[in-house]
């Protein structure tokens, strides 16, 4: 990309610019230009970069994105960056960073990510401002204070931010604690629940926990059922096997045989015998429970 001008501060190249309410909108001039910004004290500002024609570069935090038209990049503006345009057309968006968490926390601000070619939402909002950008004679001051407002509002429907591998995990570990007892649950319906998939989750899962959410959600069936094994002496293996997912019996002492080294009626008398016994704790305690192998599947 030819340069034919360097400019510092950004100002320099910049053609119209109109406040509007908590933001600001600049249209950039046509020219090529590169912007080297290292600010001096901090503004708590979060700048849109959009291009409606030509293409640019803007690198900031280690990150770098290529916008291409009708694409748009956040930048921070307390922290170094760097701007590459070739000729076009592109518009600046200027808004409080506070304001936008405030209004949208979730959103997706990291900054240096190119937008607006496979998100659904960022894509609505590159197009607004693209719209806002080839008005700009057309604008009055009023309409540019309405047109940051519709920008703001749509800042929502952008991605949202990454969630970090163990936040991740603890919501499906939560997710299905609380369905446990469905026995129509399935790992894709965890997964799906987290908006991930299951390949995905299954690989964070083994990451932070050593085991699959098939395995994890097995484990989990099993010690719910030895639970019931030696407080509910009233019911049947049959129906506390089923109660938690394992509709064919024999099915289900295979897998608890595997898991705590006995069979289910053999785990139920040892309970209901130590607690008998006054052995000073009630029945399920894991002192009267056999001892488990250390298999766990």
């Amino acid at each position: 990309m030819e340069l034919t001008h360097v400019a510092t501060p950004p100002d320099a190249v910049i053609e119209r610019a109109v406040r509007a309410g908590p933001g600001e909108l600049l249209w950039l001039g046509a020219e090529p230009f590169e912007v080297r910004c290292e600010p001096r004290q901090a503004t708590g500002l979060l700048k849109i970069v959009a291009v409606a024609e030509g293409e640019g570069v803007v690198a900031q935090g280690g990150h770098r994105a290529i916008l291409r038209e009708g694409t748009f990049a956040w930048v921070q503006s307390d922290a170094p960056f760097e701007l590459t345009m070739s000729r076009g057309r592109r518009l600046l968006l200027r808004l409080p960073l506070s304001a936008v968490q405030q209004r949208h926390p979730g959103v997706d601000l990291r900054t240096a990510v190119t937008r607006g070619e496979e998100h659904a939402g960022e894509r609505v909002v590159a197009g607004l401002l693209r719209q806002i950008l080839r008005e700009s004679s057309s604008l009055s001051e009023r309409d540019c204070m309405a047109a940051v407002g519709v920008v703001l509002e749509a800042i929502g429907m952008c991605g949202r931010a990454p969630e970090l591998p163990r936040a991740r995990v603890e919501r499906a570990l939560a997710d299905i604690e609380l369905r446990l007892g469905d026995p129509a649950l399935q790992p894709t319906d965890i997964a799906r629940a987290q908006g991930v998939s299951r390949r995905y989750l299954d690989g964070v899962m083994a990451e932070q926990l050593g085991s699959s959410l098939a395995t994890h959600i097995r484990r989990r069936r099993l010690e719910r059922a030895a639970s019931e094994l030696s407080t509910r002496p009233d019911d049947t293996v049959s129906e506390v096997a089923a109660r938690w997912g394992f509709r064919d019996a024999s099915h289900f002492t295979r897998l608890f045989r595997g898991h705590f080294a006995t069979t289910p009626a053999a785990y139920r008398r040892a309970a209901l015998d130590g607690a008998g016994a006054g052995s000073g704790g009630r029945a399920g305690d894991t002192a009267s429970r056999p001892r488990v192998s250390s298999t766990t599947e």
